[in-house]
């Protein structure tokens, strides 16, 4: 199981001037901690124009954001998480 506070804390170091953790959509934060997957529907100007499912991983850096790894073997993934997007199903 990941920390999501234990990786905050670590990046505050990391970055002691610079770290911004403003794009990190809270409502992930679960789903990163446990590695669950979920459904995904990705809004773009208050519309739905994908679904897609995966786990929750997190970019590096000053400021990172969470990314929707679409398979375990995922190194990265184009589908970035943002606050307007909704989790639409746990998949079990």
């Amino acid at each position: 199981m990941r920390n999501y506070k234990s990786y905050i804390n670590q990046k505050q170091i990391e970055y002691p001037n610079k770290f911004d953790d403003s794009d990190l959509a809270k409502q992930f934060i679960p789903f990163y901690e446990n590695q669950q997957r979920i459904e995904v529907d990705f809004y773009y100007k208050g519309k739905v124009t994908e679904t897609k499912r995966g786990r929750i991983g997190i970019t590096t850096g000053w400021k990172p954001c969470f990314l929707l790894m679409l398979t375990v073997r995922s190194i990265g993934s184009m589908y970035t998480l943002g606050k307007d997007d909704k989790i639409v199903k746990i998949i079990k």
